[in-house]
């Protein structure tokens, strides 16, 4: 007998799915009776190894917590045994007690970022049991479904998860399962979750990103009406918050429709399919589906849509150049209106120091063109004070596409310097307007009739641009100027020198 085979002394029979009288979710019921051989997945006994690592506690304490012997559980952490059906809640319940009360502290959802990357802050100890219960949970049913050879993708009747709190833990474990189990090959997300829902806001706000490192082979496309919005807007539109904060995590990809796209859904491309939907009373409802026949018929529908990618990606932007050598001459002549910058764009880069960056052969002539174009015709500049903190702390100035040049600390304060020689009168001064924003890792910029929004991580890997229609963004940030003070500050030569002076100080 192979090291994972193991003979269960029953038969197997599929009972109705049942609702859990404490929960209220649809969960499965299996039954045994008989002898059968089965090779089972070991994920519930990979999760209790992670966990009792987090918890940093004996193998031995946690078996005593459980009324099992060290030899018992062991059998169970190296999946020759599943507990037996009629103790899995009693199972559950002391496991997730067990490492909630042993793993609970301020921001302890830290401690999880490698097994659950797709996580939110635990704001109580119940808040931490209830997550470990539904991921423990979780695990076992998958165990116990592959242990009795049922095929999950083709059960006829499937699960559903109603109510805020079963939604956003299901969620969470759901997703990082697939982002950790399949973090080898690339995983393409879709999505058309409107970023602000009455029912799902709150669940979907709640979600962070806390392990980047886990989500690089992802790419998130996102279905949205072409409209842009303030972040807490109702509606089928995106938020340059949302943008920001998607682009920090993913790979973004954004696609206009005009389209009835139907009931919200997350796609994991080939894997599963969550299908959202809200009760009367605006009670969350989850569906997961698993069906790959159904997966499938469900993408090409999709695909074949009204739909526009609105989004270039690195090899698709230096394309684009290469292929339309007319249309970004176009760009160039036909002037560049104003910038908005949320992080240190290299505009004071020389040319030879665009040249030294790995990728700058192909279009580091246009990025250098299009810096001095900017620099030098008359263009708006606005700029966050985040932004220049940030580069002053980190000496890091971006050129889109192609990469970030490094300044060390000596050599920050003569880069800054160098804005010196485009302030030489007054109408220079009155084109430049400082900003105080929340917004990061981003830069706008407004030519003709159209809007082009570049999106940075944090690690200056994952970049996108996005192209909008200038007036479906041009009111947002007029708004967001209207109500910013720092905007009506004058910018003056002793302004510049003294911020300097403070912003580099301590570096």
């Amino acid at each position: 007998m192979k090291e994972n085979d193991f003979f269960i002394k029953w038969n197997t029979h599929i009972d109705d799915k049942y609702e859990d009288e404490t929960t209220g979710r649809r969960v499965m019921a299996i039954r045994f009776s008989g002898r059968m051989s089965c090779t089972i997945d070991m994920h519930l006994g990979r999760l209790l190894e992670e966990l009792i690592d987090i918890a940093k506690k004996p193998k031995t304490d946690f078996a005593i917590s459980m009324n099992m012997t060290p030899s018992g559980l062991s059998k169970i952490l190296t999946g020759s045994r599943l507990p037996v059906t009629k103790e899995k809640k009693l199972f559950i319940k002391l496991a997730a007690d067990y490492f909630s009360e042993h793993t609970y502290s301020h921001a302890c959802y830290l401690k999880f970022k490698d097994l659950f990357p797709v996580i939110y802050d635990f704001k109580s100890l119940e808040d931490l049991r209830s997550f470990l219960t539904y991921a423990i949970e979780y695990a076992l049913d998958k165990d116990l479904a592959t242990a009795n050879q049922v095929n999950l993708e083709y059960v006829e009747r499937g699960f559903y998860f109603l109510g805020r709190k079963p939604v956003l833990n299901l969620l969470c474990v759901m997703l990082s399962d697939h982002l950790v189990n399949d973090s080898d090959e690339p995983l393409e997300v879709y999505s058309t979750i409107p970023t602000y829902d009455p029912a799902y806001s709150e669940v979907l706000l709640k979600s962070l990103i806390v392990n980047p490192e886990k989500c690089a082979h992802v790419v998130f496309n996102h279905f949205f009406n072409g409209a842009l919005h303030e972040s807490s807007s109702s509606g089928k539109g995106v938020s340059l918050n949302f943008i920001s904060v998607t682009q920090r995590g993913f790979n973004l990809n954004l696609w206009s429709t005009a389209s009835d796209l139907g009931q919200p859904f997350l796609l994991l491309k080939g894997k599963l399919l969550l299908m959202f939907d809200s009760q009367i009373d605006g009670t969350p409802l989850l569906i997961p589906i698993a069906h790959k026949s159904y997966l499938s018929l469900f993408y090409n529908s999709l695909m074949n849509k009204d739909i526009r990618k609105i989004s270039y990606s690195r090899s698709e932007a230096i394309a684009f150049c290469e292929e339309n050598r007319h249309i970004v001459s176009a760009l160039f002549n036909q002037g560049v209106d104003a910038v908005f910058n949320f992080t240190s764009i290299g505009y004071l880069l020389k040319e030879e120091e665009i040249s030294s960056l790995p990728g700058s052969e192909k279009i580091g002539k246009w990025a250098w063109l299009l810096f001095q174009h900017i620099m030098n015709e008359g263009t708006e500049f606005y700029v966050s004070l985040a932004a220049m903190e940030r580069f002053a702390a980190t000496g890091k100035a971006v050129v889109p596409f192609i990469g970030a040049y490094s300044f060390p600390a000596g050599h920050r304060a003569p880069y800054m310097q160098r804005f010196n020689q485009y302030l030489m009168d007054e109408d220079s001064f009155s084109r430049i307007k400082l900003l105080d924003s929340h917004l990061t890792n981003m830069a706008i910029l407004y030519a003709g009739n159209f809007c082009l929004i570049y999106a940075i991580d944090d690690e200056y890997a994952l970049e996108r641009i996005h192209i909008f229609d200038r007036d479906k963004v041009s009111p947002i940030l007029e708004k967001m100027i209207k109500g910013n003070k720092l905007v009506d500050l004058k910018f003056s030569s002793e302004l510049w020198n003294t911020y300097q002076e403070g912003l580099l100080s301590n570096v």
